[in-house]
């Protein structure tokens, strides 16, 4: 696969094409694209940079962004992801114990969002032409980048669901691990600290008086979203970006009670007294 033929890869998803049509289209097959990527990875313009994805019609493709200047070191990244229902034969209703026989479609990634540090939050999806072919392979690259570039990632119900469901992706790809980062779960402090009703985002969202998860129309929204509606991707797209507007402002009134949690002081270089929530120098 020659950069010419590259370029040309790339209009074709700006155009619309999912990952598979434009390997068809092109004459090339899927595996030779996936291996021309995975080497874009390893430049150090990739681990360097971020993806600056609005939407999908914004996506341009592997090309090297600058990352964003943050307030405070490390590079922190708010991340929530989504993704589409799984599929399969079975006979009743209630607690069934599938097989692999039963599967009919194995749910993949949908959407993610995220923001770095205090900088607007920024989401992606997938197009409804991936949609209908199940091919979420552009998320889960645009994924590997982030987290191979942040120091610190902040997740609610992170470290049992986000971040292995990530990690599972990138090995069906054949990506291996990102740079080495922690997990600030946000769910996981709220259980070890307090004796509240709930530990779901919405409820300490709401608690807290911070920003407020969107609400969504349930399960339909995933159905309408498998069935490649529009208005469904761009439904899903918001409340994606809303959970992390409302993960970061819980986040931020978490904190200094996670004693468990990273040293954020440790990040940094200067040779001052410094929060080690945080980072900050303001710790009077």
């Amino acid at each position: 696969m020659n950069e010419q033929d590259y370029i040309s890869y790339l209009e074709l998803i700006n155009e619309g094409h999912s990952q598979r049509s434009a390997a068809k289209i092109l004459g090339i097959s899927r595996s030779t694209i996936q291996r021309h990527i995975k080497k874009q990875l390893e430049v150090d313009s990739i681990r360097n940079s971020v993806f600056n994805v609005q939407n999908q019609n914004d996506y341009t493709g592997w090309q090297s962004k600058p990352k964003p200047e943050l307030n405070v070191k490390p590079q922190v990244l708010f991340y929530d992801l989504e993704c589409t229902l799984s599929k399969s034969y079975h006979f009743g209703q209630y607690k069934q114990n599938l097989s692999v026989k039963q599967q009919v479609q194995e749910g993949h990634l949908l959407s993610h969002a995220w923001a770095w540090g205090d900088e607007p939050v920024i989401g992606s999806i997938l197009t409804r032409e991936e949609v209908l072919d199940h091919d979420p392979e552009r998320l889960v690259l645009e994924a590997w980048s982030l987290l191979d570039n942040a120091d610190v990632v902040v997740a609610h119900y992170g470290k049992k669901f986000d971040i292995p469901k990530l990690n599972g992706y990138f090995l069906k790809y054949g990506l291996q691990p990102p740079s080495p980062y922690k997990v600030v779960d946000t769910k996981e402090i709220s259980s070890k600290k307090f004796l509240l009703p709930f530990n779901s985002l919405e409820y300490l969202a709401k608690a807290l008086g911070v920003q407020q998860k969107i609400d969504n129309s349930g399960i339909q929204l995933w159905i309408d979203c498998d069935q490649g509606k529009q208005e469904a991707l761009d439904e899903m797209l918001a409340y994606n970006i809303g959970d992390v507007e409302a993960l970061r402002d819980v986040y931020y009134r978490l904190i200094s009670w996670d004693n468990n949690g990273v040293n954020m002081a440790l990040y940094n270089d200067e040779h001052t007294a410094l929060c080690t929530h945080c980072g900050c120098d303001d710790i009077i």
